[in-house]
């Protein structure tokens, strides 16, 4: 019996535990409680090991890394006509009569002054004018400047800048000379060289003091030098009108003019359209035409006059454009140049 009742006692024990009083559905429950924790501790660790790793990527290469794709917008310059063979191209076989189109345009520049490179209309070097005037000794320079000849009083305008005795007044002169005698090119180079007058930081680079000396009386005589600049500037683009008006000559401008503001701005237009009076007055003086109004068979330049011209409309260029036509060049004239036939 004591065996027995031992083995019913053993029996009786609960299955669920060995503990007294636990169950199984304690035991299922508790276990339940076990994996969520391990769940979340394993959780926890995979961000913390994110976050380390992270930190430590950055501490290595911290700049993020970028596709070199070379040039940005910015940067890129957009499609123009630059040469001779741009201009074939943009034309295509619709211009048979081409080279007559461009001797009569390179023509139309070359009486207003321009005899350096025309790379447009074909002319990579100087004129054979220019070079042939560079030879001539001042003394008969001179004489034909004096008569009237455009090429000549060029020529010794940038004889005053670039011989031992350099003349800045005297270089202005000339210019002013050649202007008279119809050279828009004149005007712009006087435009030119005042901003390089103007311009005090030049003055560490130079060590004559003959030149020094000079410069002193220039800007003593003309304390509103950088407005002459400007006027000077709007003097050319009124005489040339669109043929002449590049987009380097509206960046130009519209650097003096800013630098300037608006009053002095507006002052230099007045004094434009009085110096284009005054021209005109001596030419016709001299016995010649005041300023031709017609303008090139062919050329390339801004869309509009008011794109480089700061001052108000009234105030307009002497050619006449109305007869131009703008030709239109998909993929190749850039937005701040147009290709004009003029019939």
């Amino acid at each position: 019996m004591p065996l027995l009742t031992s083995t019913m006692r053993c029996y009786a024990r609960p299955l669920a535990s060995n503990k007294p009083g636990f169950t199984l559905k304690q035991k299922v429950k508790t276990f339940n409680r076990t994996n969520v924790s391990i769940l979340l501790a394993t959780l926890l660790l995979g961000i913390l090991l994110y976050v380390v790793l992270s930190l430590v990527a950055q501490s290595i290469d911290p700049e993020p890394f970028t596709l070199d794709t070379g040039d940005t917008p910015d940067n890129v310059v957009p499609p123009a006509i630059r040469t001779r063979t741009d201009l074939e191209l943009a034309l295509g076989g619709n211009v048979a009569e081409l080279n007559t189109l461009l001797a009569a345009s390179i023509d139309w520049y070359e009486q207003r002054g321009y005899l350096g490179p025309l790379p447009v209309l074909g002319r990579i070097d100087d004129s054979t004018l220019l070079n042939v005037y560079a030879a001539i000794p001042a003394g008969d320079l001179l004489t034909l400047a004096g008569n009237g000849d455009i090429a000549a009083a060029q020529a010794l305008a940038e004889l005053s800048m670039s011989s031992d005795n350099k003349s800045p007044p005297e270089a202005i002169e000339w210019y002013r000379q050649a202007a008279s005698y119809g050279s828009v090119y004149a005007m712009f180079r006087l435009s030119e060289l005042l901003q390089i007058f103007a311009n005090r930081q030049l003055d560490v680079f130079n060590s004559d003091p003959v030149y020094s000396a000079r410069l002193t009386e220039l800007r003593n005589n003309n304390p509103l030098i950088e407005r002459d600049a400007l006027a000077w500037a709007i003097t050319g683009l009124l005489a040339g009108g669109l043929p002449v008006a590049q987009p380097e000559l509206a960046q130009n401008i519209k650097k003096l003019s800013t630098a300037l503001g608006e009053y002095d701005t507006v002052r230099a237009c007045d004094k434009a359209s009085r110096l284009l009076l005054d021209l005109a007055a001596e030419r016709r003086s001299r016995g010649r035409l005041v300023f031709s109004t017609e303008p090139p068979p062919l050329f390339v330049s801004a869309p509009r006059i008011s794109d480089v011209l700061p001052c108000e409309t009234s105030l307009q260029p002497i050619i006449d454009t109305s007869m131009c036509r703008a030709i239109s060049v998909p993929g190749l004239i850039n937005p701040n140049q147009t290709l004009w036939r003029c019939d």
